[in-house]
């Protein structure tokens, strides 16, 4: 939460007083501001003007709009109290008590927009989304353009039925989005604090990620273990995966799909060359080729072997590289989607695939295993994707990288209710989140 120790005005134009000042300080007991330079913006788009506390039936009408969405903020997965709904309520019903006090009018009326602005942006772009992602590629880049849109058009309403509208605006109209709304309100009615709580972060993130307005992006729900695929906001391709299992977990992040690849190579992270395939292939050398590994050198060079001295590698010490040659019998499948997050992970096809069959797919060691890896490609390639290149399943194929002719959106997030053909159905907190994470 910021906090208000001074805000820069210039001019007051209030009912009967004009209030002049270059500073407007708040007093130890004023309550500080959520957002003090939106604010400031917010009055200066207004010509520095009183909005809500003015002596006229239609800013009265104005608050009460204000205080109704307030009060029924819960609809939409979130608290009338982080907003001060009680004491802006206060404020209603005692403002003309300070008419003669233009200091405490400036105040109030301040107090006022701040709630309006902190409900619009968490009604807009969710809440709290953030506290659940490592990495977040997309929200600075808009965070300028978001609050400045919502600013300016929040200080242009003039009539009560504009701001009715403004605020009716901010949420998806979807028909996703409609389920979770009756969804929310089912389990509020039937007080299941546990299934409000898992829709209202669903509620929040499906609100985070369509606010963008991408044309195209992707969204990968670890508990539900599938992946969805939009195209102006219309889910065009549902599929399972594999993610993570627990001790390995997915991490949660939204980046950025530059380049496809086909036939890709599978360089074997460290930690699973050490730990996993040098002990194996120690005891058999012939493991190496019926898996089609290759043992490369510092220098990116294909090294021969039987050539070395196996005997003394250890969990610890191999001083070269472990790659996966190309094929359908390579653990990456035949395509790859490159991601630009930092965490070496990406989605991709599998030479597995009788694993998505089972109702637990947890069990990567990390990366992101999709089912309908193909038809993925293929809608992100504009249908221009070769299936009979990739379906000859050529062993050894050069791998062929494909730029993107726009980065697409991947949203990684972690959401314990999910929508699917008009039904919310709820998952388990397989990586246990909820004990750690902010809600």
């Amino acid at each position: 939460m910021k906090t208000l120790h001074q805000i820069s005005l210039i001019t007051w134009l209030i009912p009967g007083m004009l209030f002049n000042a270059k500073t407007f300080a708040y007093s130890p007991g004023d309550a500080a501001l959520y957002y003090p330079a939106l604010v400031d913006n917010f009055y200066a788009a207004c010509h520095q003007r009183l909005f809500w506390l003015l002596p006229s039936a239609q800013a009265g009408e104005m608050r009460a709009i204000l205080l109704q969405k307030l009060d029924s903020a819960a609809y939409s997965s979130l608290d009338k109290h982080d907003y001060r709904y009680d004491d802006l309520i206060t404020v209603s019903a005692t403002w003309q008590t300070k008419a003669g006090d233009s200091l405490s009018l400036t105040k109030l009326d301040m107090l006022f927009t701040d709630a309006a602005i902190a409900y619009c942006k968490d009604l807009f772009q969710g809440r709290g989304t953030g506290s659940w992602m490592k990495y977040d590629e997309w929200s600075e880049k808009f965070a300028s353009k978001d609050n400045d849109q919502l600013v300016s058009t929040l200080a242009r309403l003039s009539t009560p039925g504009q701001l009715l509208g403004f605020l009716n605006s901010l949420e998806p109209a979807s028909p996703e989005y409609l389920v979770y709304k009756n969804e929310i309100k089912t389990q509020i009615l039937k007080n299941d604090v546990a299934k409000t709580s898992k829709v209202a972060i669903a509620m929040n993130f499906y609100r985070w990620m369509h606010h963008f307005d991408f044309q195209r992006f992707i969204v990968v729900n670890i508990p539900s273990a599938t992946l969805k695929y939009y195209e102006h906001d219309t889910e065009k391709l549902f599929s399972k995966m594999i993610v993570g299992k627990p001790s390995k977990r997915t991490p949660r992040f939204d980046a950025s799909c530059r380049q496809i690849i086909l036939y890709p190579y599978w360089n074997v992270p460290t930690d699973i060359a050490l730990k996993e395939l040098v002990p194996k292939y120690k005891k058999s050398l012939a493991l190496i080729d019926k898996e089609n590994m290759q043992v490369l050198d510092s220098k990116g060079n294909i090294v021969d072997p039987i050539s070395l001295n196996w005997h003394s590698f250890t969990k610890t010490y191999f001083p070269y590289r472990l790659r996966q040659s190309t094929g359908c019998d390579n653990s990456l499948g035949i395509i790859k989607f490159d991601l630009t997050s930092p965490f070496g992970v990406y989605l991709h096809d599998t030479n597995e695939k009788g694993i998505f069959k089972s109702d637990y797919r947890f069990r990567s060691h990390g990366c992101i295993r999709v089912e309908q890896a193909e038809d993925l490609g293929s809608m992100l390639l504009n249908g221009k994707l070769d299936r009979a290149f990739l379906d000859s399943c050529i062993r050894d194929e050069k791998p062929v990288n494909i730029p993107l002719e726009k980065p697409v959106p991947v949203f990684v997030i972690y959401s314990t209710a999910d929508e699917h053909t008009g039904v919310v159905t709820y998952y388990n907190d397989v990586y246990h989140l909820f004990l750690t994470a902010k809600k």
